[in-house]
C-alpha cells in the first residue's frame, strides 16, 4: 500500500446499487465504448454508495439516481477512447478525484491501467479508499494531498496519462497536472463551454509546461481537451 493512502475512517454505506439506465448501453456505443455486465453492476454498486455517503460528506451536486448515470457516468466514459493506447501496466493519475470521478469509473473500465486518485481533502481520499475497497478494486491507490506537494516527490513526471475534471481553468489546471506525466504522455482535461477562451488564456503555461495541444474532442457531455507532454 502506498504511504500516501489515507486509511479508512469513514463508515461505508452499502445501498442497493442503482438501476442501471435501459438506454445507457446504447449512449456509452456511440462514444464507442463497451462495458460489460459486470463493470456496469460495479458501476451501479458505486453511484449508489457515492450519492449515500453523499448526506454525509459533500462529494457531488448531483444527487438525482437517474442523472446520475448521464452527469457522472457517462461523463467519465467518454474519457476512456483516449485511454485506448494504453497497454497493460499503464498509469493513470486523476488530479482533483473528489467523490472518484472520473477516476473510479476510469479504473471499473480499465482494470488492467494503475490508477492514482489525488484528493486533498481528507473525507473524500477517505470515501475513494473505502470505496475502491468495498467494489473489488485493486488498481486504485488514493493520496490524501495537494499537487504542489507532490510535484518534488516520485511522482513527478512518472504517469502515462494524468486525468481532471471539475479541478480548475486551463491555465492553472496545467500546472497542477503537466508535471506528473512522461515525456511524451498525455493530458485529458475535461472542460466545458469555455474551453477554447481558456485555451487562449493558457498559451504561457503551455510553453513553460513543455505541453502542446492535441485536440479538443466535442462529448455528449462536455469537452476534453487533449495535450501531449514533451
Amino acid at each position: 500500500m502506498s504511504p500516501y493512502a489515507p486509511r479508512p475512517s469513514l463508515e461505508l454505506p452499502a445501498p442497493p446499487p442503482l438501476p442501471i439506465p435501459d438506454d445507457f448501453a446504447e449512449r456509452l456505443a456511440a462514444l464507442p465504448v463497451e462495458l460489460d455486465d459486470e463493470k456496469l453492476a460495479k458501476i451501479a454498486d458505486f453511484l449508489a454508495r457515492l450519492l449515500a455517503m453523499n448526506e454525509l460528506v459533500n462529494l457531488t451536486a448531483v444527487t438525482d439516481p437517474v442523472e446520475v448515470w448521464t452527469r457522472h457516468a457517462l461523463d467519465a466514459a467518454t474519457l476512456l477512447p483516449g485511454l485506448v493506447f494504453l497497454t497493460p501496466g499503464g498509469t493513470v493519475m486523476d488530479m482533483g478525484s473528489g467523490g472518484g470521478l472520473p477516476g473510479i469509473i476510469l479504473a471499473i473500465a480499465r482494470p488492467d491501467l494503475a490508477f492514482t486518485l489525488v484528493e486533498a481533502t481528507e473525507k473524500k481520499a477517505a470515501f475513494l479508499t473505502a470505496v475502491s475497497a468495498a467494489i473489488g478494486l485493486t488498481n486504485v491507490t488514493v493520496i490524501n494531498d495537494r499537487a504542489e506537494k507532490l510535484m518534488t516527490t516520485e511522482l513527478a513526471a512518472s504517469f502515462d496519462v494524468v486525468t481532471a475534471r471539475a479541478v480548475g481553468k486551463l491555465p492553472t489546471l496545467l500546472g497542477w497536472t503537466a508535471p506528473f506525466v512522461k515525456s511524451g504522455g498525455r493530458l485529458l482535461l475535461v472542460k466545458g463551454e469555455r474551453a477554447e477562451e481558456e485555451l487562449v488564456d493558457a498559451r504561457k503555461a503551455m510553453m513553460k509546461l513543455f505541453c502542446s495541444h492535441s485536440r479538443t474532442v466535442l462529448t455528449p457531455t462536455g469537452r476534453i481537451v487533449v495535450f501531449k507532454v514533451r
